[in-house]
């Protein structure tokens, strides 16, 4: 029976060649025998050759899931349902069996896989990684996205030129909300960051030169940030409260304090740990994610109301 759109309801040609992986392109390479030093085998490749060999990979991340994951299967249904992309990822298993590795087709796809405001999947949750080769699935890197708000920023500020230059001093711009795109929220900038955890965060920046009049002193929100231990390379806990008798532990965050004295953060419970076996994800990071989405969710809404297109760029005709 045809559709009710008139189409056939069978998938085209196009849409089933985009869903069967392709072969990764093949890369030449010079003859080189290997090399020997203490009685050990080794083989060495240049900068330039690893970062050839990773460009099919530039768009990949890897999803640690806290918890035993879910099946592959079950992985690939959700994105593909819930995640809106553009094009179908490869999903894929790691030697760690809690971790998924997944290669998206294009950048767009790339950033919002980063960005996602609540990271589960059939409720168990997640922590997503840029891939990059020198990836180590023994440990996790301090690099994080997390959602940052810059209260009371002018909105002609909410370009992603301007936002691009102002998140450097903190981190990797990724993207900016669809309220802050369209201008459709001026009390402040919302925006997606990657940050190194290891390290201070940034409590606010100056738009011209400090202490003048036409200045302007930015305060920065940070909405989440986990703690990250440089001892054992792990998210979840610091330092002080590390215990190397145990591995892959989390911490929860707890509330809104402060851990610098202009800085706002979703911070650490002090590194309070529990086995991932026996532990749920501490309700009131749900609650907070979950919150922060459905606002975010509502914004765009009103967006779509005000007659603005999420898609479309307007261009203004003399």
């Amino acid at each position: 029976m045809a559709a009710v759109d008139g189409s056939s309801g069978r998938p085209s040609l196009a849409d089933l060649v985009a869903a069967v992986p392709q072969p990764i392109p093949e890369m030449f390479l010079a003859p080189r025998p290997p090399k020997m030093v203490e009685g050990e085998v080794y083989f060495q490749f240049t900068k330039e050759e690893i970062a050839r060999s990773a460009e099919p990979f530039r768009y990949s991340v890897v999803l640690k899931f806290l918890k035993n994951r879910p099946s592959l299967d079950a992985v690939r249904a959700f994105i593909h349902s819930r995640w809106g992309l553009m094009a179908i990822p490869v999903v894929s298993s790691m030697r760690r069996p809690r971790n998924v590795f997944v290669r998206m087709a294009n950048e767009v796809d790339f950033t919002k896989a980063l960005s996602l405001e609540v990271c589960e999947i059939n409720g168990v949750f997640y922590r997503a990684f840029r891939w990059s080769p020198d990836f180590n699935e023994d440990a996790e890197p301090s690099r994080v996205s997390v959602w940052v708000t810059l209260p009371g920023l002018p909105p002609n500020f909410y370009q992603e030129a301007f936002l691009n230059i102002l998140m450097a001093p903190i981190g990797n711009f990724i993207r900016r909300d669809n309220p802050t795109r369209c201008a459709t929220r001026t009390d402040g900038a919302r925006l997606c960051v990657e940050v190194d955890a290891a390290k201070p965060p940034l409590s606010h920046f100056w738009i011209g030169a400090p202490g003048l009049p036409s200045s302007r002193r930015q305060e920065i929100i940070y909405e989440t940030l986990p703690a990250y231990c440089s001892s054992c390379n792990m998210q979840g806990h610091n330092a002080r409260t590390c215990n190397p008798g145990k591995v892959d532990k989390i911490g929860g965050r707890k509330v809104i304090k402060k851990v610098h004295p202009e800085t706002k953060i979703l911070a650490d419970d002090q590194g309070a740990e529990q086995s991932v076996d026996n532990v749920d994800i501490p309700s009131l990071v749900v609650v907070e994610n979950i919150v922060h989405a459905e606002n975010s969710r509502r914004m765009e809404q009103e967006t779509e109301d005000a007659g603005v297109s999420k898609e479309l760029e307007i261009v203004a005709i003399d």
